[in-house]
């Protein structure tokens, strides 16, 4: 009996070793996701930012993302410090860690808010 129990422990073990032995595939890691909430839009209400509407609950959760929100709305906002009530913002629903890397980086890089009567034609960064 104490024979069998030590050859099972031993076939154990070397069925163990063996595993342990074998060197896992080499993959190409993707890039990670960041999932964010399931909303995918935002409809501005008068008093916005696209600052508040990225900082906001239930949106990107980070007001540095905010050129995130203004990347996907070129064809509506040409400045992002114009945009206007009733206008309907969308945004993806995950971006990857390099995408809110650049955006925050792009977020610090702007230059404080200066008031204007129009939109500028050439802005202070490459969003």
């Amino acid at each position: 009996m104490k024979l069998l129990n030590i050859l099972a422990v031993a076939a154990l073990a070397a069925t163990l070793a063996g595993c342990a032995s074998e060197k896992p595939k080499a993959e190409k890691p993707e890039p990670k996701k960041v999932e964010l909430p399931a909303m995918g839009s935002y409809v501005v209400k008068p008093g916005d930012s696209l600052w508040k509407i990225a900082g906001a609950d239930g949106t990107l959760t980070d007001s540095f993302r905010w050129p995130l929100l203004f990347r996907e709305n070129r064809d509506q906002i040409e400045d992002p410090d114009f945009i206007y009530p009733k206008q309907d913002l969308r945004y993806k629903k995950e971006y990857t860690e390099q995408e809110i890397a650049d955006a925050v980086k792009k977020a610090k890089d702007t230059p404080a808010y200066q008031p204007r009567t129009k939109p500028r034609k050439n802005l202070p960064v490459k969003y």
